[in-house]
Order: C-alpha cells, then sequence, then structure tokens
C-alpha cells in the first residue's frame, strides 16, 4: 500500500486514514452532525494527542475521530533531532529490518498498539480494535492541505452518505472505489512536474 521506494521518514505532511476492524462503530457515534466519543474513542483521541510526546518530529494537524475510522493529517518534521519511537512487542527479524524508526508505519503502529493497550487495561476489553494496515496519502502542497483539512473538518457532516457507515443498505460500486479516504484527494499539478 505504500509508495514503492518511498522514505516515509523523510520530513513531509500525510493524510491518513485508520479503520476499525470489520468497520465496527466502536469509536463514537454521530449525534446531531458531531461525534459523540465512546470511552474507546476518548482513549483513541489522548492516545492521538500523545504520540508527538513519544515522536520529537512528529506534529499533528486536523484530525477526526468517527464511529469506526479516524482521518488525520500528520506531519514528520526535519527538527534535526533523533527519533525514537516507545518501546515496541518483539517481532520478526524480517518485519524490524522493513520499518524505518520514525517513520509514518512506525507512528502509526505505535499508536495502534497503545490504543489496544489501554483499552485491555482500562476497558479490559481483548477485541481487535484496528484493521491491519492504514490508508495514507503524501499532501504536496498548500492546496491538498486544505482539502484534506476541510475533509476531516467536515466528515461527521457526511456520515449518513459515508461509504464507511455500516448502516447503508448497498454501496454502489462508484462509492466502492472511493473507500480509501486518503487516497481520495484530488491531484494537483505541480510546477516542477511541468
Amino acid at each position: 500500500m505504500r509508495l514503492k521506494g518511498r522514505d516515509y521518514s523523510l520530513p513531509d505532511l500525510y493524510f491518513v486514514t485508520i479503520c476499525a476492524s470489520q468497520r465496527q462503530c466502536v469509536l463514537g457515534r454521530i449525534v446531531r452532525r458531531g461525534v459523540e466519543l465512546t470511552p474507546l474513542g476518548h482513549i483513541a483521541r489522548e492516545s492521538w494527542i500523545a504520540v508527538p510526546l513519544h515522536f520529537a518530529r512528529v506534529l499533528l494537524h486536523s484530525f477526526v475521530i468517527m464511529p469506526n475510522h479516524m482521518h488525520a493529517i500528520i506531519e514528520i518534521a526535519d527538527t534535526g533531532l533523533a527519533q525514537h519511537a516507545a518501546r515496541l512487542q518483539e517481532r520478526q527479524a524480517t518485519a524490524a529490518q522493513s520499518l524505518q524508526p520514525g517513520s509514518l508505519s512506525i507512528i502509526i503502529r505505535s499508536f495502534k498498539a497503545e490504543v489496544s493497550r489501554r483499552a485491555g487495561e482500562e476497558l479490559h476489553s481483548r477485541s481487535r480494535i484496528w484493521q491491519p494496515n492504514y490508508f495514507d496519502r503524501v499532501i504536496r502542497d498548500g492546496r491538498e492541505f486544505s482539502d484534506a483539512s476541510r475533509y476531516i473538518q467536515e466528515n461527521p457532516l457526511k456520515w449518513e452518505s459515508d461509504f464507511e457507515n455500516p448502516s447503508l443498505a448497498a454501496t454502489p460500486p462508484e462509492k466502492a472505489r472511493l473507500a480509501q479516504h486518503a487516497a481520495r484527494l484530488q491531484r494537483t499539478a505541480r510546477i516542477d512536474e511541468a
């Protein structure tokens, strides 16, 4: 799912979407066109806000936690500081070698692990919370940043027609193609691409 050959630990802005396991609405519900978080949703929110405490180069921008997914703009900044993640559980050597310290993958993985850990401790939940992986899009310019910020802000208002809303009876094929939210921003030409 990641761009081939891209170093996701380099400074950049990313629009990410992280989905709950099996599209279950475990993070909140939409009430009067706003999001009312569940206890698990509050843990997710607190854990997301704490990400920069564990990753010195991370800046958080707009984000929204929806009933069964979240959208966020995350920036990996060029601070000149070392980048170290919170300690993760042991994993196979091949997986460890493919993940760059301080990369977007490590940041998202640490966030998901923290939410799962806290859910186990505080809510006594052993259920799987997240789908594997996540969706991302590199934000290339101010217009894409503005589009992503607006999309995040307006997302709760569009829940009734959101593909991620499991209460929708059927999903037309054209909406199914748009399910990967982070890939939905329109492409804008850059001067250096001309």
